[in-house]
């Protein structure tokens, strides 16, 4: 059955009661003038209307950039860009059919896959094309349009070169009279794995208040995180880390590392049991690493890894440094530094708390073995990761999930 949107009711003392339709999208002759452009002209000149705030806050604030971007996949309907350098892409269409839903889908994780490739230099010079104007400069427009911010140009071009190559956008589908159902549309996403994005499905229904004045109420309706990573590539004798984290599902030609790595996390998220029966589960990878997500919208998560040089298992917090609510949580997390210790060595573990030269602040807890890939060590290995685990989740999950709420929330 589908929804419908009641209709608004305007009350004025004077007037009294006015019932305002909502108005109703079309597509050529039939729409009168309110059809997908027409949407995505209104949301271009009014991002405010659009609930960023619900879908993933660091995007925010969402300025402006240009429509009808061009990418060898096709023209994104409208282009957003927030002080930080965080790309937003948005697509507007009619919902008239599954089919419809799924290839909007598809296209927007397109032009995602596009922009993947791209560097800042290829972003400016589409912009530019796509406003029209030969002088445009990206980095000047969003500091004019940053007022409150401190807004460095050559911070900011390396920011959204660094969201790009890592596919960090906020991919956002705006529709109006979404039908029932539409809620599983996150199950089209599950094969976008190299790129960590949010996605968000937003129902925009406008009423007529006036000529060329609407009111403007919107809803999220599905948002899917993929979370954003880091890997702890232990191949060379030393320990690399990247924030990059690609995640396949294709495991067809694995080396003996890495089919072992593979069974062994596929062991150990079968056998773990939880104190917390609410904690999502890692995914085993065919990597050094796992990674268990928190309640936070993809921005801070609990990392598993082997480093293979140093004999080395351990277990990290981890989190996405250009979000401002997760350091914001790290640092509240730091304040309860002494009691945090005081429960972990509870679990017969010890934590470290390491700034990093970056100023990342590193909470650790890890262990040597004479071998990592030697099965005579492998179950001493699950046992470890297991009771490691349960205590990173008991002590630092109700703390994070608290603490993102209070951030984010209201």
């Amino acid at each position: 059955m589908a929804r419908q949107h009641s209709p608004l009711v305007s009350v004025d003392p004077t007037s009294g009661c006015r019932i305002l339709p909502p108005v109703s999208l079309g597509a050529g002759t039939h729409s009168d003038g309110y059809d997908e452009a027409w949407l995505q002209d209104l949301i271009f000149k009014h991002p405010t209307a659009m609930p960023i705030d619900e879908l993933d806050p660091s995007y925010g604030p969402l300025i402006p950039i240009c429509k009808e971007l061009y990418t060898k996949a096709g023209y994104i309907d409208a282009l957003f860009m927030n002080p930080l350098g965080m790309p937003t892409l948005v697509e507007c269409k009619l919902w008239r059919s599954p089919e419809a839903r799924r290839e909007v889908v598809g296209q927007i994780l397109d032009y995602a896959r596009t922009l993947k490739k791209w560097t800042f230099s290829d972003l400016q010079r589409e912009a530019a094309r796509a406003r029209r104007e030969q002088s445009f400069d990206l980095a000047a427009h969003v500091s004019n349009h940053s007022a409150g911010f401190n807004f460095d140009k050559a911070m900011f071009a390396d920011n959204v070169a660094r969201n790009l190559q890592k596919g960090r956008l906020l991919l956002l589908v705006v529709g109006d009279g979404i039908r029932e159902g539409v809620e599983a549309i996150a199950e089209y996403l599950q094969a976008a794995t190299s790129l960590q994005f949010t996605f968000g499905l937003v129902e925009a229904q406008a009423f007529e208040l006036a000529p060329k004045s609407w009111i403007v109420q919107s809803r999220v309706l599905a948002r899917t995180l993929i979370i954003n990573r880091t890997i702890v590539d232990v191949a060379a004798a030393g320990l690399i880390v990247s924030e990059d984290a690609p995640q396949t599902e294709d495991h067809g030609q694995l080396d003996e590392r890495q089919k072992w790595m593979l069974e062994f996390w596929t062991d150990l998220t079968n056998s773990l049991k939880l104190d917390d029966k609410e904690q999502r589960s890692a995914k085993p990878l065919a990597g050094s690493n796992i990674y268990y997500p928190l309640p936070t919208q993809g921005s801070l998560w609990i990392t598993c890894y082997f480093n293979s040089g140093k004999s080395e298992a351990g277990v990290f917090l981890g989190y996405d440094k250009t979000s401002q609510s997760a350091v914001e949580v790290i640092k509240r997390i730091e304040a309860e530094r002494e009691a945090i210790n005081s429960e972990f060595e509870e679990s017969g573990l010890r934590l470290s708390w390491d700034h990093r030269p970056d100023g990342k602040l590193e909470v650790r807890t890890s262990t040597r073995f004479p071998s990592i890939r030697d099965d005579q060590y492998r179950q001493k290995e699950l046992r470890w990761f297991s009771v490691a685990i349960n205590a990173f989740v008991n002590v630092f999950r109700p703390r994070v999930a608290a603490a993102w709420g209070e951030l984010t929330v209201g």
